[in-house]
């Protein structure tokens, strides 16, 4: 342990009140250091929704846009309906098309889903109701022939989107699917989902 004289201890508290003087002393000369040139830049915004609008329609050619074919169909209760004669009379092994169009009339992109449809219970696409004979299907395709199922696709601002309700029948023989014959099924909602998408 060491040990000070008087005169060390003395010299010890006045390098140590030195110190502290001149940290003190510092620290008010940064306080009152206080002028600068100062300048200043402001920026303002503003901001506003999108309004998104999913139209749909029939036919062999895509209506022009804002013509009375399309249809707003937000509702189950009115949908664009497709014309009974359209799947009227099915024989066995037939494909038939309906061509249908979507419209983006958005200001932004859209990703149009389409729901899963539901056929449960329905007389002629259901498999536990058609049982023993193969059900029909039903399904909407991006080709008239039936071979590409639609998937969820991404519509431009302002497009349109040319599909196809595709109705097959199986090979249906006499006399064990005799049962299909005269068979009317209810209508199968179609339900097409507009969302917008994420940057």
């Amino acid at each position: 342990m060491s040990t000070r004289t008087p005169e060390q201890a003395r010299k010890r508290r006045l390098i140590t009140g030195i110190s502290l003087a001149a940290v003190a002393v510092l620290g008010v000369g940064a306080a009152i250091t206080t002028a600068a040139w100062t300048d200043n830049v402001w920026f303002s915004a503003t901001a506003n929704t999108s309004a998104i609008e999913l139209y749909g329609a029939v036919g062999d050619t895509a209506p022009a846009p804002g013509d009375a074919a399309w249809e707003e169909a937000d509702e189950l209760g009115t949908a664009v309906v497709i014309p009974a004669a359209s799947f009227a009379d099915l024989v066995p092994e037939e494909t038939r098309a309906v061509q249908i169009w979507l419209w983006n009339d958005s200001d932004v992109d859209l990703s149009v889903e389409l729901a899963t449809l539901n056929l449960t219970g329905n007389p002629l696409f259901d498999p536990l109701v058609t049982a023993p004979s193969s059900p029909a299907a039903i399904g909407v395709f991006t080709d008239e022939a039936g071979t590409a199922a639609y998937a969820t696709t991404v519509i431009p601002a302002n497009s349109t989107l040319g599909l196809w309700v595709v109705v097959q029948t199986p090979d249906w023989v006499s006399p064990d699917d005799d049962l299909m014959q005269n068979v009317t099924s209810p209508a199968v909602p179609l339900q097409f989902i507009g969302s917008t998408v994420a940057p």
